[in-house]
């Protein structure tokens, strides 16, 4: 896996690499002219050593001369200084047999100071000892040696001079050529250098340019838009992807937001619909669409309690009349709970049974734990209503009816079942569609049909499954609402 390097890294690199180049040219350049400075003070340096032999050589001539003449210790002393150097300088000298004229006279003029030197101290030795005649001889050849080896020290300094002026003339074309070449280096690094930052800076900027772009079109509203994820191994694409993480995470958040709202909405219109429905049904309730045979008839038993029975009885069923009447007038608006429900099939039950000289048999099994459920108001006394009406109402015999309330994988299940003469397949389709199944002058007695409450059941929970219809096999009707269960606060 390729290692991936910051921009701080890749900057760092390109300057240390680009100082590095520069100062190792620098280096080159300093070395080879220093280099060609040394050679070129070499040049002469030959020169100045014949000049420094030729000077020597005549200050201890004189020093000679005036030793002869003057006998001063003072000259011998110098001469013997004179001596010393010049030994020195001529021992700089070639003494070996070479094929070049000059380092030849070299050496000619080494051997010749030899011969020379060798006279000066006979000259010295026979004026100590008072030997006229000897030292005057040995001056003398002393003397032609002096002038002979003066001409070839001249004579060789003018060789070498004009040798080295024309090596002092190579030198300095190297020279020029060094530096020129050194100023080509610096130029084609200067360059190299330039050409590696331009390309570094399209490798980083390349990328920027394009999340401005798309950071542009995002600003203008197309949320659509990708940043451009292109693989630099820096900071850039680390940025890119974070920028995409928090594009699909805004995406992920208006399209929830979006969602969020249209289920509000749907629930608004439910709800809408639903308070719609109860005051419909409230409106048929409160215009007395109540089966006026239901009414006429109930309160004739009534009468009829009080003339055969005494006070008792009618003040019971008049209270349970009551009962029925003030739930539904009270709760047509509001939410109850599933025990509130069941009282009033009690209330109604017991009516009915007034009604039709206790035929109905109504039996329950309840589950204590889940009658705080919150529901719709007016559900089950329908369904008790649509069992009397359209199933035992015309059985021949006694009819029953029986109530079961449980909880079943999350659901509270209220199950009503019936003996009576059972449900067609084509009703049990009609109810399940929502409509409604029997004629405007056959409806429940209370108002409010099947359809009703099977919308307001579908609303209120907001789920599809809230009511199944069978007929059962002995014989009769059931009929299965689910709930969802939540307690009542």
């Amino acid at each position: 896996m390729k290692k991936r390097k910051s921009i701080r890294i890749r900057m760092l690199e390109v300057y240390v690499v680009i100082m590095l180049l520069v100062f190792a040219i620098n280096m080159y350049i300093v070395h080879s002219q220093s280099q060609a400075i040394r050679q070129i003070d070499g040049v002469y340096n030959s020169n100045i050593q014949l000049n420094d032999i030729s000077t020597t050589l005549e200050k201890m001539q004189t020093s000679l001369y005036q030793y002869l003449n003057t006998k001063s210790s003072d000259e011998l002393e110098n001469y013997y200084l004179y001596e010393q150097d010049y030994r020195n300088l001529i021992s700089e000298l070639n003494e070996e047999t070479v094929n070049d004229q000059n380092l030849l006279m070299e050496k000619n003029i080494r051997n010749m100071s030899d011969t020379y030197l060798e006279k000066t101290a006979g000259a010295i030795e026979a004026k100590r000892g008072r030997n006229v005649s000897c030292y005057n001889e040995e001056y003398s050849k002393a003397k032609k040696l002096y002038d002979y080896l003066q001409s070839c020290v001249r004579s060789l300094n003018t060789s070498v001079f004009l040798e080295n002026s024309q090596n002092y003339s190579v030198l300095r074309s190297t020279l020029n050529y060094v530096v020129g070449f050194s100023m080509f280096l610096l130029t084609v690094s200067m360059l190299v250098a330039l050409a590696w930052i331009v390309m570094m800076t399209r490798t980083i900027t390349r990328p920027l340019i394009k999340l401005a772009e798309a950071a542009n079109t995002i600003a203008k509203g197309g949320l659509e838009v990708d940043f451009p994820i292109i693989d630099t191994g820096d900071e850039i694409s680390t940025v890119a992807k974070a920028c995409n993480k928090m594009m699909n995470s805004i995406r992920d958040y208006i399209r929830q937001t979006k969602e969020n709202y249209e289920r509000e909405s749907r629930l608004i219109e439910n709800e809408l619909i639903m308070k719609n429905d109860l005051k419909e049904a409230q409106l048929k309730y409160l215009q007395a669409q109540i089966n006026p045979h239901f009414l006429f008839n109930s309160l004739n038993a009534a009468a009829q309690l009080a003339m055969m029975e005494g006070a008792e009885n009618t003040c019971l069923f008049v209270q349970n009349m009551a009962d029925f009447f003030r739930y539904n007038v009270r709760k047509m608006e509001k939410d109850t709970t599933l025990k509130e429900e069941l009282e009033l099939v009690d209330n109604y039950i017991y009516i009915l049974n007034v009604r039709f000289a206790g035929e109905i048999h109504y039996t329950k099994q309840i589950d204590e734990r889940v009658t705080g459920t919150m529901m719709p108001s007016m559900i089950l006394q329908p369904l008790i209503e649509n069992a009397v009406n359209h199933g035992i109402r015309e059985l021949q015999g006694e009819g029953k009816i029986h109530l079961s309330v449980y909880s079943d994988d999350g659901m509270v299940c209220v199950k009503v079942e019936d003996n009576g003469v059972g449900i067609e397949p084509e009703v049990i389709e009609k109810i399940m569609r929502g409509e409604s199944a029997h004629s405007h002058s056959q409806r429940d007695s209370a108002g409010i049909g099947m359809d009703n409450v099977i919308n307001r059941l579908k609303r209120y929970y907001n789920m599809e499954h809230v009511i199944e219809i069978r007929r059962r096999e002995e014989r009769g009707t059931e009929v299965l609402i689910y709930l969802k269960r939540e307690d009542i606060r």
